[in-house]
């Protein structure tokens, strides 16, 4: 079982989107803060990379989709870091 960072804690919305957004920031384990970093910095061809990771409705993501969205994950949380 992966261990969530006491940090990262959903924000408890009621729209879809703060359901979405909740979603992701626990699937990759990042804050509000990483995950606004990411969303701001990151080229579209990363963020589609990114988000592939989450799959489809109609078919899981593969181990490489997770994989690569990992390494833009990580990609970004260094950048982070450095500000």
């Amino acid at each position: 079982m992966k261990k969530v960072r006491e940090e990262v804690k959903p924000n408890g919305g009621h729209s879809l989107y703060d359901l979405f957004d909740d979603m992701i920031k626990q699937m990759f384990n990042i804050t509000d803060e990483e995950y606004d970093f990411i969303a701001e910095h990151a080229t579209d061809e990363d963020l589609s990379t990114f988000l592939e990771a989450l799959g489809t409705l109609d078919t899981e993501s593969t181990f490489t989709q997770r994989r690569k969205s990992l390494e833009v994950r990580n990609k970004y949380l260094e950048m982070y870091k450095q500000t």
